[in-house]
């Protein structure tokens, strides 16, 4: 019987590339004055590469960005500061996500969140969302000192649950990261589908969705198994 539901937060609970371009954009703008002339598609273009998807940490982003466009090495860590206060305001949710959660929690479901990660900019964006009210533990990988695909990331989160593992389910959008590291320690995996594609050299998800609201009818193949 399932008892708990993680989920993973980037592109998965929150629709994160609309959201990281629209705020470059803006930081572009309210910072265009100490960009030397920088044009606004350049910054956003390398910005969005050096990035890699949210893969590679904003720390070592601003530094390199403001080397590879001429700026003053100061400017970095302003920018830097700069997206860790603002870039949460610009979070969106995935279709169907608050009213899922919503809906799991009212089946008496544990819930949790697990995602790699800045610990300022994860918390704020789950802040921002409005969901912390319905999360029982937010596992934050710099926080925890820990990421996925570790299966002690995940292996954390059920002692605090109180849950085994073999009774919660893992939801993410990442094949590697998520859906194989968590069926790696013991959880239901589950592949949200949004925009990543399958790798070839992996084995077939075994459960997958393309709409958040299709958790619902998996976890009920679950609970019948």
């Amino acid at each position: 019987m399932i008892k708990a539901v993680l989920f993973d937060l980037d592109e998965t609970l929150l629709v994160r590339k609309a959201a990281i371009r629209a705020f470059i954009e803006d930081q572009y703008q309210r910072h265009s004055a100490g960009l030397a002339g920088v044009e606004r598609a350049r910054y956003v273009t390398r910005f969005l590469g050096l990035e890699d998807e949210g893969r590679v940490p904003k720390v070592t982003v601003y530094p390199q960005l403001a080397a590879e466009l001429g700026l003053d090495a100061a400017i970095a860590a302003e920018l830097l500061a700069d997206y860790q206060a603002v870039y949460p305001r610009f979070v969106v949710l995935t279709p169907g996500a608050r009213e899922t959660l919503t809906a799991l929690r009212t089946q008496g479901l544990k819930l949790g969140i697990v995602t790699n990660g800045n610990s300022v900019v994860q918390n704020g964006k789950i802040d921002a969302t409005g969901l912390r009210p319905l999360l029982d533990v937010v596992l934050v990988s710099e926080t925890e000192g820990m990421s996925k695909p570790d299966p002690a990331v995940f292996a954390l989160a059920m002692r605090r649950l109180d849950v085994a593992a073999a009774d919660a389910v893992f939801v993410g959008d990442n094949p590697a990261v998520d859906v194989e590291g968590a069926a790696n320690a013991g959880l239901n995996a589950v592949w949200f589908h949004s925009s990543t594609e399958w790798p070839t050299d992996l084995s077939p998800a075994r459960y997958s969705i393309t709409a958040m609201d299709q958790l619902i009818d998996v976890i009920g193949t679950l609970n019948a198994a």
